[in-house]
């Protein structure tokens, strides 16, 4: 098993440690059993962009829920879970 690399990002390292996040890609063509377990580090590739990945980000880490969805402009359905 290899050892886990820690990240240079202080706001990835708390979502992460924080939430659990899937992610369904074309939302409206997959059912919800296709939803892929991801990280932070992931979830950014997904998302190419930055300011709506903070909005995201800052959401659900203010906002005091413990489960938040979002739908982006490029058709992926993003659940954050709190563990």
């Amino acid at each position: 098993m290899r050892k886990a690399i820690k990240s240079d990002k202080p706001l990835y390292a708390l979502i992460n440690k924080n939430f659990i996040i899937r992610v369904l890609e074309n939302p409206k063509e997959n059912s919800l059993k296709n939803t892929k377990l991801t990280s932070v580090n992931k979830l950014s590739d997904y998302l190419q962009d930055e300011p709506l990945k903070i909005k995201f980000f800052n959401k659900a880490l203010g906002g005091g829920k413990e489960k938040w969805t979002f739908l982006t402009r490029s058709r992926h359905k993003v659940k954050f879970h709190a563990k």
